[in-house]
């Protein structure tokens, strides 16, 4: 299976695909050279990310960011962050503001495969990125975020903005679900929290309830493998028209 960039979650959800002919404008439309990029201004939730085809982010969606970062916010000690994917900003931003207050600002690293999905998303939608990206305490990395976590040690937190169909030949999502939070946990130092968006409810799709009822499962149980006190979010995100479950747990202290 070839490496697949669509939708967060790996669902193709009827809620998640473009706007009917008149109900959006376009505003740029190609291929990256890994995936096509095509972002829209939709007449209800504005500007929107559609890779492959599939629903990334939109301009109403801010509760997105704020599931993904709320549970990096208690801990005491947090100096170095890393968002796997992300390459919208929209997490990146709601982050960096969320830190503001911290003296000294922890360092927000960014590991995104796609450089042009972040050149995309700076210029065409700015209020979900709105500066992250010439941000003093933000580093961006343009490269492979499962090689970069493989190699990485002692961070603080680690937020998994990804998605959730194997990336390898061969692979099977619950095969792959494990391997991402086992590096997620080799990555953090003792107490850090993995912070990570999980599927929707499938409200218009039979399929996508169906396979989060045998999905959910795997991830609690791979969570619970490597962390302790996982804590779910279920979330309204405007665009997506679905709820969202987002999911955070700790390394053991």
């Amino acid at each position: 299976m070839p490496p697949l960039h669509g939708h967060r979650a790996g669902f193709h959800e009827a809620v998640s695909r473009p706007a009917l002919p008149g109900e959006g404008v376009l505003v740029t439309d190609e291929h990256t050279g890994l995936q096509q990029a095509r972002i829209v201004r939709h007449p209800v939730f504005g500007g929107q990310l559609f890779l492959d085809g599939d629903l990334q982010i939109s301009e109403s969606d801010a509760a997105y960011g704020i599931a993904m970062t709320n549970p990096l916010l208690g801990l005491e000690r947090l100096e170095r962050i890393a968002i796997l994917g992300g390459g919208d900003g929209g997490v990146l931003w709601q982050l960096l503001r969320s830190l503001e207050p911290r003296t000294p600002r922890p360092r927000v690293t960014l590991v995104e495969i796609d450089a042009r999905v972040i050149e995309l998303c700076r210029a065409h939608l700015p209020a979900v990125c709105g500066d992250a990206f010439a941000h003093a305490d933000a580093d961006l990395r343009v490269g492979d975020a499962f090689a970069w976590i493989a190699d990485a040690r002692g961070l603080d937190a680690v937020i998994y903005d990804l998605t959730m169909d194997p990336v390898r030949e061969g692979q099977s999502r619950d095969a792959f679900v494990r391997h991402i939070v086992a590096l997620a946990a080799r990555a953090l130092r003792p107490g850090g929290v993995f912070s990570m968006q999980c599927c929707g409810h499938g409200h218009a799709d039979p399929a996508d309830r169906a396979e989060r009822r045998r999905l959910l499962p795997v991830i609690r149980d791979a969570i619970d493998a490597h962390f302790q006190d996982r804590c779910e979010q279920e979330v309204l995100i405007p665009s997506y028209r679905d709820l969202w479950t987002f999911l955070c747990a700790r390394t053991p202290a």
